[in-house]
């Protein structure tokens, strides 16, 4: 890939999913006030289900399509991505069915037409995950951009119609129908690029090695899926609706820093891939750097401002949950610290390794929340997520340690972790005094920007040809 098409690729990648994420942000403050905080709490332990199951139904082939371009050459590939769609339809198929037949031994005070959007909502999931992953790992930055988009977009704006001027007595399924319609129309799209390339084939050697590769990492997800929804389940379950509403939606807002490393993520994946396979271990461990900075940074910044944030995206029904902020933030920075060990474990097909160590921490985080949730309700699940996350990185980053050595040596996050501690330590007894807060992240960014700045100019190069500022003399 040119230089030139790498650097597009990474400035679509970021605006496109900072644009998904950010209808998401964006939309907050509006469906928190038009849901009660029971029918926001619905919504997200639906959407968590949703999480679940679709792992289940993509039993996690989408791992497998990027080791095909490791393993595959360009021919193989369309006939590889047919098979596992082909397989997650059928899987999809057989899972509806199961469904349809339970229902007659289901009680009567359970909905099923929830399960089975559910299944349809997951189904579209897998689907758009599998070829997003194909076209990620292709270059295909523009259709992986509009895919990233669009189901998002069109199903927030059907949900708003759906719940102000349709079902206004059942608010919550006002978001959950259109978007399971959404999802179920854009299956059919991938359905017809992907047999517009090749005819819908089931051949057993790839479907072999996708399982091969993937099947240890369905555990992984699910154990993923744990980490990150069961806390919800778990509060509507033990507790009430109304806290998970509280709870996921400062959860939300703390996961602004982490649409960062969600946009480069469609960039950062396919290089390192390539680096590390041509052993370039210098130039990731650079590059790396400057990602755990970026993070830093925005993690501080959201800390800083997050009671700011709070109030302008909600009504005050969910101001009490500012006292979580710092931990789910911390926790959102561990899973990004983390996830870099887990690419070189499945860089090098460790998959068993990385199931074990999540589900580690998935069954730490389910123990925890079971004795703490009853008690201490959500302000627990905030801190048992953030304990299981910090075992989540000592566990991955140790196994990863012993495959490369070499790359991200553990000091260098050191310092950006004593960065993000100090910015917790202020927020406590500085939580009323908003202009201290900010005057202090004012501060701090601008000894970031000098400090960062020629390091700035070479990597966005256009910047130090329009500012001496940011050109090393």
């Amino acid at each position: 890939m040119k230089k030139k098409d790498f650097a597009e690729a990474g400035a679509l990648y970021f605006i496109a999913t900072l644009f998904n994420k950010g209808i998401g942000f964006v939309t907050v403050p509006i469906f928190s006030r038009i849901l009660t905080t029971s029918d926001y709490g619905t919504v997200t332990t639906f959407n968590s289900w949703v999480s679940m199951i679709s792992v289940f139904i993509s039993l996690a082939l989408y791992n497998a399509v990027r080791n095909s371009f490791v393993d595959m050459d360009d021919k193989e590939r369309p006939h590889f991505l047919s098979t596992i769609i082909t397989f997650t339809g059928l899987v999809f198929l057989t899972v509806m069915g199961v469904c349809v037949v339970a229902t007659v031994f289901v009680p009567r005070n359970i909905n099923t037409a929830l399960i089975f959007m559910c299944i349809i909502q997951s189904f579209g999931y897998a689907l758009i995950n599998d070829y997003s992953y194909y076209l990620m790992m292709r270059y295909r930055y523009k259709f992986r951009a509009a895919l990233m988009v669009l189901p998002g977009l069109i199903s927030v704006v059907l949900s708003i119609f759906a719940i102000l001027f349709i079902l206004k007595d059942n608010l919550y399924l006002g978001r959950i129908v259109p978007t399971t319609a959404v999802y179920g129309i854009f299956a059919i799209v991938v359905l017809m690029a992907v047999y517009s390339k090749t005819k819908p084939e089931l051949n057993l050697d790839y479907l072999k090695y996708g399982l091969k590769i993937a099947l240890p990492l369905v555990l992984h997800s699910i154990a993923l899926q744990i980490l990150s929804q069961s806390d919800r389940v778990m509060i509507t379950s033990l507790r009430n609706a109304a806290e998970t509403g509280v709870y996921s939606l400062v959860y939300n807002l703390s996961m602004i820093a982490t649409v960062i490393t969600t946009s480069l993520d469609g960039i950062w994946v396919p290089w390192f891939t390539g680096k590390l396979k041509e052993r370039k271990i210098r130039e990731i461990n650079v590059l790396a750097m400057d990602y755990v900075h970026l993070m830093t940074y925005a993690m501080v910044a959201l800390i800083l401002v997050g009671p700011e944030i709070l109030k302008i995206f909600a009504d005050q029904r969910y101001w009490e949950g500012m006292s979580i902020i710092p931990p789910i933030a911390l926790a959102n920075y561990m899973i990004f610290m983390y996830t870099m060990y887990v690419y070189i474990e499945h860089y090098y097909k460790k998959t068993v390794y990385i199931t074990k160590n999540t589900l580690i921490a998935a069954g730490l985080n389910v123990i925890l929340n079971f004795i703490l949730i009853p008690k201490y309700g959500y302000v627990a699940a905030a801190y048992t997520t953030l304990a299981s996350y910090f075992v989540a990185f000592i566990l991955h980053s140790r196994y990863a340690k012993k495959i490369e050595p070499d790359i991200y040596p553990l000091k260098m996050f050191a310092l950006p972790l004593l960065h993000v501690g100090g910015a917790i330590i202020l927020y406590y007894p500085l939580l009323n005094f908003w202009t201290l807060r900010w005057g202090i992240l004012f501060v701090y960014l601008i000894i970031v920007l000098i400090k960062e700045r020629f390091r700035i100019g070479t990597l966005v190069p256009v910047l130090a040809e329009k500012c001496s500022f940011f050109k090393e003399k």
